[in-house]
């Protein structure tokens, strides 16, 4: 009973957080677009942003390790402190202030199939099978996402998820945990079509992470034009980088196989640095 507790406990958590989020978009380059209409940069206006920021800034606000321990969640929340720590210092540079995004990750594809590691971790143990129907319920229904939303583990490290929306589409995510390298890699494929590859891995002193799947990469409102991006993170505490590649092939993967920092993110289209609160990078095309 406790450890469905706490699987409710981070559905509501998971849920809220998504809701709070609001409707994002996934095209960085139209909201590049768009801010570019700026007409003018007031030093003074982006000191009291800050000013601002850190006014109601939640210093409590609660982590997904507090309620459900695992290494991706060590993971995830390493990694929000890392980008809030960016958004934090963004007022220092009126590029990153204004195109962060570009290389921040919001579409919702993400978070959909990502989900299973928020609720059960890397890898799925006898309670969470037996428990899958009750746990599971909260996606299943006529007024909800799905049809059906069934677990299978395919061995201690290896598991999937398989989802059926009412309109017939099958969504299946794999999910692989390699425990001697702290490291994941989880695939979904919708209607036998790539959706999402996503991984991480513990480094010496960090993590590095990877996100390909489809945004809009140009075009218009009227007829956007889409196609596969790959978003990068490698980062040691509070200092790294974050970069993104546009229309571009499924990069090698980074499981047993982590490049360095300069590597992992040479050729992006957008890419940015921060080291002991300083930037350095290249943001629609403005380089800092």
């Amino acid at each position: 009973m406790k450890k469905m507790l706490i699987i409710f406990i981070c559905l509501i958590l998971i849920l809220s957080m998504s809701a709070c989020g609001g409707k994002e978009t996934d095209n960085p380059t139209t909201l590049i677009e768009d801010s570019k209409d700026h007409t003018e940069f007031d030093e003074g206006d982006f000191e009291d942003s800050y000013e601002d920021y850190e006014a109601n800034e939640d210093t409590n606000s609660p982590k997904l390790s507090d309620l459900n321990t695992s290494n991706f969640t060590n993971f995830s929340d390493a990694e929000t402190e890392f980008n809030n720590h960016i958004s934090q210092n963004s007022s220092k540079v009126e590029a990153v202030y204004l195109y962060q995004n570009a290389v921040s990750i919001t579409d919702m594809t993400v978070l959909d199939n990502t989900m299973p590691l928020y609720i059960w971790g890397e890898t799925l143990d006898n309670e969470e099978l037996e428990m899958q129907d009750i746990s599971t319920s909260i996606f299943v229904g006529e007024d909800r996402s799905y049809r059906k939303y069934d677990l299978e583990r395919e061995s201690e490290t290896r598991y999937r998820v398989i989802k059926e929306t009412h309109d017939g589409e099958v969504i299946i995510t794999e999910i692989e945990y390699y425990p001697d390298l702290d490291a994941v890699r989880l695939e979904t494929v919708s209607n036998g079509k790539l959706e999402l590859v996503f991984e991480y891995a513990k480094t010496k002193d960090g993590y590095a992470a990877q996100y390909y799947f489809e945004t809009i990469i140009g075009g218009s409102y009227g007829a956007p034009q889409r196609g596969m991006s790959a978003y990068k993170i490698i980062f040691s505490g509070l200092n790294g980088s974050k970069a993104r590649f546009v229309d571009v092939e499924e990069t090698a993967s980074i499981i047993g196989n982590v490049p360095d920092a300069e590597d992992f993110i040479k050729g992006a289209n957008d890419w940015l640095t921060i080291k002991d609160g300083n930037f350095t990078g290249e943001l629609a095309g403005e380089s800092f």
